[in-house]
């Protein structure tokens, strides 16, 4: 097999890099030796190009599918509950798991963070614009926004949900800042041959869900589950067919009646006996020895509607988004016990990751690389649902081996510090205020509008 030459580039670049080596001297930053997205050069000798970009080939009824029933109530299953969740631009948490005291310039930072970020847009406020992106991510496998910066000091982010789907991507992006990583195109027939808007880098945020080392793009729980919502749909047309239509489930066969017999026969039926429908009759034949007949032409029960195929492909449509079946409507052994479960199982195992993602997405390319507040972070509130009896039990044990103290445990619950100094000691340290409380006959207490008195005990008079 013949070696291929590597293109002059590459090889300068090598060459220059040995030189670098040989010197005893290392790049700031080394030559990637492999290749990104590999398997999609193999078509014929097909090479990646920053003059062909790639554009995501999904089907252009991927939108359809994300408007049938099942898919729709998964979608909003994880959208609503994460758009509407509250949120803060804190501190990031540093390498021991702290987070930084507060500075006079973190506060400006996150001031001017949170006033971008609650409109980010003059059409769309945090919910609409936080709703599309993860309907994007849904749908789409990915989630994009673009955002510049203006002027105003007060007001300099502004962002702009895209449609994921009319974006390519540059596979071969070399990083540089001023080439193109990025095109929108119009439409959904553009294939990738014709470049659409150039967008650097630094102006689109391109949010992956699934990411891979297969494709430049992410995937979405709707495309798992495509197959699955066509079938879903097929069977349902059928079934609405059948039950709408009026089909008759039985064929009778009646020996030795002509056409004028059967006719009549059938005009007596249809004006004296027949509700709905039409039940057909068959003769002609003149054999005495034949006896009239019923020919099943259809189940009457519900197998005839598939519905356990049914079940089955709404258990599928769940299985790819990560949520369960009851969310979906399947409600077969369900009692109070296991629907809690089962909500505790879909927050977990669906609404925190797509968050999560959604807030280390804007973090990272909004807040980091675009404003350049590298210490903030975007902070879902009540992403965490603990069990709250059992988190009191554990900090009543806590509590009472010293081991913390009642301000700790109301900054876990975004609560703030108690103002007295109860809220700094630990159990040791307020019996030992109560018991020293015991023995003293005068309370000097501000609180108490200047009375010193105690129960039993006027004021200045010693206890007995």
């Amino acid at each position: 097999m013949a070696v291929r030459k590597l293109p002059l580039r590459r090889r300068l670049e090598e060459w220059a890099a040995r030189l670098v080596w040989q010197a005893g001297r290392r790049r700031l930053e080394p030559v990637r030796e492999t290749r990104a997205y590999a398997r999609l050069m193999n078509l014929g000798g097909w090479q990646l190009s920053s003059k062909r970009p790639l554009i995501k080939p999904t089907p252009a009824n991927l939108r359809r599918f994300a408007k049938s029933p099942y898919a729709r109530a998964a979608i909003k299953r994880i959208k609503e509950p994460i758009a509407n969740l509250g949120w803060q631009i804190v501190p990031m948490v540093d390498a021991d798991g702290n987070r930084p005291e507060w500075t006079g310039e973190l506060k400006r930072q996150a001031a001017i963070a949170t006033a971008c970020l609650k409109k980010p847009n003059h059409e769309d406020d945090w919910r609409s614009f936080a709703g599309q992106l993860l309907e994007d991510s849904l749908v789409g496998g990915a989630s994009a926004y673009e955002h510049e910066l203006g002027a105003d000091p007060v007001r300099p982010f502004w962002a702009w949900p895209v449609d994921v789907l009319s974006i390519q991507i540059n596979a071969v992006w070399s990083g540089k800042p001023s080439e193109p990583r990025y095109f929108q195109t119009l439409g959904y027939g553009n294939l990738g041959g014709v470049e659409g808007v150039a967008l650097r880098n630094d102006e689109l945020a391109y949010i992956r869900t699934d990411p891979s080392t297969e494709s430049p793009f992410g995937l979405g729980p709707l495309e798992v589950a495509f197959t699955t919502i066509s079938r879903k749909l097929g069977v349902e047309d059928f079934a609405g067919k059948v039950t709408s239509a009026a089909q008759p489930e039985n064929l009778i066969v009646l020996p030795g009646f002509g056409q004028g017999e059967l006719d009549t026969l059938r005009d007596w039926w249809r004006n004296d006996v027949e509700g709905q429908g039409q039940t057909p009759f068959v003769g002609g034949n003149t054999d005495e020895t034949w006896k009239p007949q019923v020919f099943k032409l259809r189940g009457t029960d519900d197998k005839a509607l598939f519905l356990a195929y049914q079940e089955l492909l709404i258990r599928e449509i769940a299985a790819a988004f990560r949520i369960s079946p009851l969310s979906l409507g399947v409600q077969q052994d369900v009692n109070r016990n296991t629907a809690e479960v089962v909500d505790d199982m879909d927050w977990d195992n669906a609404i925190v990751p797509a968050a999560t993602l959604l807030s280390a997405g804007i973090t990272r390319h909004s807040l980091h690389e675009r404003l350049g507040f590298t210490q903030l972070e975007l902070q879902f509130l009540g992403l965490k649902r603990d069990d709250k009896k059992a988190e009191a039990e554990i900090y009543e044990k806590e509590f009472k081996n010293n081991a913390i103290v009642p301000d700790e445990y109301r900054a876990r619950n975004n609560m703030p510090p108690l103002e007295s100094q109860w809220g700094k000691m630990t159990f040791a340290d307020m019996q030992i205020a109560i018991a020293a409380a015991r023995g003293v006959g005068v309370v000097d207490d501000s609180d108490l509008s200047g009375q010193q008195t105690q129960k039993g005990v006027k004021s200045g008079q010693k206890k007995p």
